[in-house]
């Protein structure tokens, strides 16, 4: 029997993705980089309701659903953490192999090797231990149009991979992959524009021969590749759907919908100056105030049609709305400025720095001009001239479109960056056959920067790591609390449970989790008062499996407690049960870590 050939292509890619897991290890621990990330995680594992559960409601159905089996499958590993961070590593592989199978050399392979580790590691970098689930989304969407332009094999079986990546990216984060797709569209466009010049007629002495038969199993070939994609994300959407088709998960997501256009894009006016409109809707001040601490899921007359209401009322409130077209004309300086801003990175999320991703990206948009323009290939000029301009069209408008709505976090800047950098290289590979050194000036200068990068890349990661070990200090202990007074329930205000900044004398790391460390996926006996997931099915599921009715009523029983950082009043809660009739003591029972205080409510 034949022994199976492993290639060295594939053992130096193992090797290089190894190299970039060790580099992340040897700086520091892999986190949930959100809080977003350890709910969905608590969700899948059971951790939640006591049983995995397939709607996480913030992916799509089908990949939750594969994720939640491998919890039921086997309970006490962190699959979540494991595929997130599975899915990136495959990116890594993917790429580092798909660049050393088209090298010519082994020189030319150790160079590009050591071209893409620098990139990998002072480009990408902390987001292989700061872990998201929209980053992940943006890693498989780039990688999949790298694989794309730097094809060289004919049929069906070259996209399988390449599709799989997209469908996987959708699952995971739908609206990051539909961020991206304009772009991966340009990409593919590119191209097939792109090898349909390479297979223009052709003089054979004095005899023209034509290759339209050619040309048009390359057109089918690329529009079979985009109705298959289409294809997929219509599949996936579909089950999703249905999966969600029940009548109570359509209520939430209506809700879910309602709370999302209230918080992200208007406001909560205030009452005493909006008092005839909050009567008008049957909200009293104690209420409204639910909605301002986020805390709302201790109301159940708080539904869908109220959040609608104040958000509706808000947007109407707006006198100083600037028009769509102002809004964009205001956005340019500072998508200008984006574009050109060079400084080191001062931290891993906040403030925002485009560095190095944005010089990577005028330089390669700068090396594919060049080399397209001095080439031989004169047929593929202004093609090129103009897939750049139609790529960096598109990239203007999704920037625009951002920072505008005013949501440009680093987890959805650089997937657009990563996707856009892999299309430039992608041009560069796609058009240039056998990889010879004078193509690669571009990338090695890109590389260099990146290489330039990695100290602050390190810089940043340690620094990152001691504010999450700082933060880490005061959730651990609260969260051994929980586990300790197990015959307990504990209701968390929701922004304690995102930060304790408020309680001490200086800012700190938002709420987060570490992966693979004291992984336990059993119920836990606590819950926020509010949040994304609150009022849906799960959540009532969790009420129910604790024998609550609500969360008002759960409150005033024995061995329920409400926690809230120390310091914060707690007249928003006894003003609620008395507009409820009915008159409460809040008393402070104990304090945990110094920064978390714990409540009894008692009816008198």
């Amino acid at each position: 029997m034949k022994k199976p050939h492993i290639s060295p292509n594939f053992i130096v890619s193992v090797l290089m993705t190894v190299a970039v897991v060790v580099f992340a290890g040897f700086f520091g621990d892999y986190y949930f980089d959100l809080n977003d990330d350890v709910l969905m995680k608590d969700i899948l594992s059971g951790a939640y309701t006591g049983t995995p559960a397939g709607h996480n409601i913030q992916m799509l159905y089908p990949i939750s659903a594969f994720i939640a089996l491998l919890y039921r499958a086997v309970r006490a590993l962190d699959w979540y953490g494991i595929f997130l961070c599975a899915c990136q590593y495959l990116c890594v592989f993917a790429v580092f192999y798909r660049s050393l199978k088209l090298c010519r050399d082994n020189l030319l392979k150790a160079e590009v090797a050591a071209m893409e580790l620098t990139f990998m590691l002072g480009a990408v970098g902390a987001h292989f231990l700061f872990v998201q689930y929209t980053f992940t989304c943006g890693f498989l969407s780039a990688t999949a149009i790298f694989l794309i332009l730097t094809n060289r094999e004919e049929g069906k079986r070259a996209f399988v991979l390449p599709v799989f990546l997209i469908f996987l990216a959708y699952l995971i984060r739908s609206e990051m992959l539909l961020l991206t797709l304009p772009m991966v569209g340009v990409g593919i466009l590119s191209k097939w524009w792109l090898l349909r010049l390479e297979h223009g007629d052709k003089q054979e002495g004095s005899i023209m021969v034509s290759r339209a038969g050619k040309r048009k199993e390359l057109f089918n070939s690329y529009l079979g590749l985009c109705v298959t994609i289409v294809a997929c994300l219509a599949v996936s959407i579909v089950a999703h759907r249905i999966a969600y088709s029940t009548p109570e998960w359509k209520d939430f997501n209506r809700l879910f919908d309602a709370r999302t256009e209230l918080y992200d894009f208007q406001y909560i006016p205030d009452y005493d100056e909006n008092k005839a409109f909050y009567d008008e809707i049957g909200l009293d001040k104690s209420e409204q105030q639910l909605l301002i601490n986020y805390n709302f899921g201790l109301d159940e007359e708080i539904n869908t049609d109220t959040l609608r209401a104040v958000a509706s009322y808000a947007d109407k409130l707006k006198t100083d709305e600037v028009p769509l077209t102002t809004q964009l004309i205001n956005a340019v300086p500072e998508y200008l400025y984006r574009l050109r801003h060079v400084a080191w990175q001062k931290s891993y999320q906040y403030p925002m720095s485009d560095y190095p991703w944005n010089i990577i990206t005028a330089v390669l948009y700068l090396g594919v001009l060049i080399l397209y323009l001095f080439s031989r290939e004169k047929e593929k000029k202004l093609p090129v001239i103009a897939m750049l301009a139609l790529l960096f069209a598109c990239r203007s408008s999704l920037w625009l479109y951002i920072i505008v709505r005013g949501r440009d976090p680093v987890r959805i800047t650089h997937p657009l960056y990563l996707v856009e950098i892999a299309i430039l290289v992608g041009m560069i590979l796609a058009g240039h056959e056998g990889y010879r050194r004078n193509v690669f000036i571009p990338v090695v200068i890109a590389a260099l920067v990146a290489a330039v990068s990695v100290p602050n890349q390190v810089s940043i990661i340690n620094e990152e790591m001691k504010e999450r070990d700082s933060m880490q200090q005061h959730y651990v202990p609260l969260y051994e609390y929980f586990h300790e007074n197990g015959d307990n329930f504990y209701f968390v205000d929701v922004y304690t449970s995102v930060s304790v900044a408020d309680a001490i004398d200086y800012s700190e790391e938002t709420f987060s989790e570490k992966m693979f460390e004291n992984v336990d996926n059993t119920e836990y006996n606590h819950d926020i008062m509010g949040g994304w997931a609150s009022k849906s099915p799960l959540y009532y599921k969790k009420l129910a499996n604790n024998g609550f009715e609500s969360m008002e009523k759960a409150l005033l029983q024995d061995n329920v407690y409400m926690v809230q950082l120390k310091g914060k009043d707690t007249v928003w809660l006894s003003d609620y049960y008395k507009d409820k009739g009915k008159n409460v003591n809040i008393e402070k029972v104990d304090l945990v870590a110094d920064v978390f205080a714990v409540y009894s409510v008692t009816a008198e």
